[in-house]
């Protein structure tokens, strides 16, 4: 009975001290990881990095709120006490390092970098919540051609080369019009008003003239050539002169027929009105084909060349758009706008782009 109670006192003593290392090890374990943890959770802001905080908060630069720094992998304190720097690096200048402390060329302090640290230097890790607060959005690399894309405004114009006056080469008076109205659209040999001339009345009396004479007659051939020629030269049509060879009757008045197609967009004549030689009665504009000048900054003319693909888009059709070409960059700029002019043409088949039009280029 004597000889077991020290070995009982023994084995109690044993399981004690067990008991007490087992509770020592699990405490310090504990304060251990809340200690790491605690070193390791910091705070920085998403729109200005080189501030770093140990504690949460808002940045005292912009007054967004800090976002927690989550551990690098692969990056684990030095056990040997205090870490060495490598160098320093700007924060805002990517590239521009130090091997001493100072302010980058922003003017920013320069963060040091570890050596610990530049196993992982290659890799750029962050943060989620960073990532989408700066909206930071990535995608796969394509090849292709790289695009420059000019806005302006331009105005809508007439075709200058599609643009014809009416006029007459001889003094008459205006006896009737067929197109009274401006805006009417017109097609070519369409009569627009008849005139009643003393010239154009002699001129078909010698033609009728000539033809009375007889064929094997000196010179006749060459008389009725020269008086057809005369009555050409006043714009009368072939219709008109075969009509007048056909009934030989010296009418009062013949018709002026239009040049083109196209629209009036001016009209002076006036029944009765008395005209001279050379008087602009009608303007005619062929809208099939418009012209869109724009105003372009001296420093995009690089980029405009001829051919190269224009958009046109109209207030009052959103939703439609019209697609020409750059045909002509003018050689002048202009001084109190450092601006040149570029025309550009457009097929116009419904007439939507209407001269006078402010587009959006």
């Amino acid at each position: 009975m004597n000889l077991k109670r020290p070995k009982l006192v023994a084995l109690l003593a044993l399981i004690v001290l067990a008991g007490g290392a087992a509770i020592f090890f699990v405490t310090s374990r504990h304060r251990s990881d809340q200690h790491a943890s605690h070193e390791e959770q910091l705070y920085t802001c998403g729109m200005h990095p080189q501030v770093i905080q140990d504690h949460p908060g808002n940045c005292p630069i912009c007054g967004m709120k800090l976002n927690p720094i989550r551990k690098q992998p692969g990056r684990t304190a030095s056990t040997s006490g205090e870490r060495k720097v490598k160098y320093y690096k700007s924060t805002m200048m990517l590239g521009e390092i130090s091997q001493t402390p100072r302010k980058d060329s922003m003017g920013m302090d320069m963060v040091p970098v570890y050596e610990d640290e530049t196993a992982d230097s290659q890799t750029i890790a962050i943060d989620p919540v960073t990532t989408q607060n700066m909206g930071i959005r990535t995608g796969v690399v394509t090849k292709g051609p790289l695009r420059r894309t000019i806005r302006t405004v331009g105005t809508v114009d007439f075709d200058e080369t599609a643009l014809a006056d009416v006029t007459t080469k001889f003094k008459g008076w205006i006896e009737k019009l067929y197109v009274d109205a401006t805006g009417k659209q017109v097609h070519k040999g369409e009569p627009l008003f008849e005139i009643y001339s003393p010239d154009l009345y002699s001129a078909q009396t010698e033609y009728l003239l000539a033809l009375n004479q007889s064929p094997v007659a000196a010179g006749g051939e060459a008389l009725k050539t020269s008086a057809l020629t005369k009555l050409k030269f006043f714009d009368i049509s072939d219709e008109q002169s075969a009509d007048l060879e056909k009934t030989k009757v010296a009418k009062k008045t013949l018709h002026v027929n239009a040049p083109i197609d196209g629209i009036v967009v001016e009209k002076m004549a006036v029944q009765g009105q008395m005209v001279d030689a050379g008087m602009k009665l009608y303007r005619l504009a062929d809208l099939s084909l418009v012209w869109v000048l724009s105003q372009v900054y001296e420093q995009d003319l690089a980029f405009l060349k001829l051919g190269q693909e224009a958009v046109v888009r109209l207030s009052y059709l959103p939703d439609r758009e019209f697609r020409g070409r750059v045909t002509y960059i003018y050689p002048t700029l202009d001084e109190k706008t450092r601006t040149a002019r570029v025309r550009m043409e457009f097929h116009n088949p419904g007439f939507f782009l209407k001269p006078g039009m402010f587009a959006d280029v």
